[in-house]
C-alpha cells in the first residue's frame, strides 16, 4: 500500500464544497485514488486563534470531511478497523487526525465522541503548549490530562502522533503509552537542526517501541534546498538508523510549501524511483511507501469486533 502520514487538506473544506477536485491544492481525492491507497487527513485548528471554541472548530471541519466523504464514497472511505487494511482495496482510505488536541475539550471529555465519529489519530499538540502537552515552540511537558489522554487513546485503539512535541513532552509520551507511536511528519536533526526534527535517539527509540517515523517534504526541515536530493538523505539516514520499517513518508501536503519537484501527490513516483537510481532496494521503497504504517496501524487500530 501506498500512504502518506500527514496532510492538511482537510482544511479546504472551509473554502470550497469538496475535496474532489482542487487544482490549487497539492492533492485532492482523484489524484489520491491515483498516487495513494491511505491518507491521513489531519485537521488542525490553531489554538491561538480559537482559545475559546476549539471543539466546535473541530467538529465543524470534521462533520464537513465526513459528508464530503460519504458524498464520494465509490472513490473514499474512512479507515476505522484493522479489517480494512487487509486484502486488495476496491476504494482509497482515509485516516481522520487532529493536529493538536486542544480541539477534545478538557481531560479529552469529547475524546470518544469523535472517535464514535471517524477519529483515529491524535497528535498531542502543535508548537505552543496546551492543557495536554508540550510542542517545540515550549519547555512543558505532558500534563497529568496528557498523560489521560494517552491512556484513553491506547485503549480506544487511536493512534498517538509525537509529531510537534519537544523532547520533553516526546519522551514522556513514550513512557506512557502502551502502544507504537508514530511521529508523522519530521526529518533527521542529524542532517539539519531544526526543533522540529528528531535526533538519532528518539528515531531509535520510536522504532525500540515498534513505532515510525515520517519524513516530510517541508523545505526549513529538509534544510539547504529542501529538494528531492535532501529528502532522499533523511529518509536513507533513518533506514540506515533503524530499518525501512520504521520509516515512512508524511508530506504535509496543503500544510507547507515544497519545491516544485515535490510539490504534489503525483511527485511520489518520482520519490520512488529516485530512491531505487540511488540503490534502495524495492522492498525498502515498499515499506516507505507504505508498508511500515500499515504494520503499526495493523497493530495500534480497533478490530471492528470491538464495536
Amino acid at each position: 500500500m501506498r500512504v502518506d502520514c500527514h496532510c492538511d487538506t482537510a482544511l479546504w473544506l472551509l473554502q470550497y464544497p469538496s475535496l474532489l477536485e482542487l487544482p490549487a491544492a497539492q492533492q485532492d481525492y482523484q489524484r489520491i485514488s491515483k498516487y495513494l491507497d491511505l491518507a491521513f487527513m489531519d485537521i488542525f485548528i490553531n489554538e491561538n486563534d480559537h482559545a475559546e471554541d476549539m471543539p466546535q472548530m473541530f467538529q465543524q471541519v470534521l462533520q464537513l470531511l465526513l459528508a464530503d466523504i460519504q458524498a464520494h464514497s465509490s472513490l473514499v472511505k474512512p479507515l476505522l478497523w484493522r479489517e480494512q487494511l487487509a486484502g486488495p482495496q476496491t476504494h482509497k482510505l482515509l485516516l481522520i487526525a487532529t493536529e493538536g488536541a486542544g480541539g477534545l475539550g478538557q481531560a479529552g471529555e469529547f475524546l470518544d465522541h469523535y472517535y464514535a465519529l471517524g477519529l483515529r489519530l491524535v497528535g498531542l499538540t502543535w508548537n505552543g503548549a496546551n492543557r495536554y502537552a508540550g510542542g517545540c515552540a515550549s519547555d512543558a511537558g505532558l500534563t497529568a490530562e496528557g498523560k489521560l489522554l494517552v491512556k484513553r487513546c491506547n485503549q480506544l485503539g487511536v493512534v498517538l502522533d509525537g509529531a510537534h512535541l519537544n523532547r520533553r513532552s516526546f519522551w514522556q509520551l513514550l513512557e506512557q503509552s502502551t502502544q507504537p507511536v508514530i511521529v508523522s511528519h519530521t526529518c533527521c536533526d542529524a542532517l539539519y537542526h531544526h526543533r522540529r526534527n528528531v535526533d538519532d535517539e528518539q528515531i531509535k527509540a520510536l522504532a525500540a517501541q515498534g513505532g515510525v517515523v515520517g519524513i516530510t517534504f517541508v523545505p526549513d526541515f529538509l534544510g539547504g534546498a529542501g529538494d528531492l536530493l535532501q529528502l532522499c538523505e533523511h529518509i536513507e539516514h533513518a533506514v540506515a538508523l533503524v530499518g525501512s520499517e520504521h520509516v515512512a513518508l508524511g508530506s504535509d501536503f496543503d500544510g507547507c510549501t515544497p519545491v516544485a519537484e515535490l510539490s504534489g501527490v503525483e511527485k511520489l513516483p518520482v520519490l520512488y524511483a529516485a530512491l531505487a537510481e540511488r540503490g534502495m532496494t524495492a522492498g525498502d521503497i515498499a515499506n516507505i511507501a507504505g508498508a511500515s504504517v500499515v504494520n503499526l496501524l495493523r497493530k495500534v487500530l480497533p478490530s471492528a469486533t470491538s464495536l
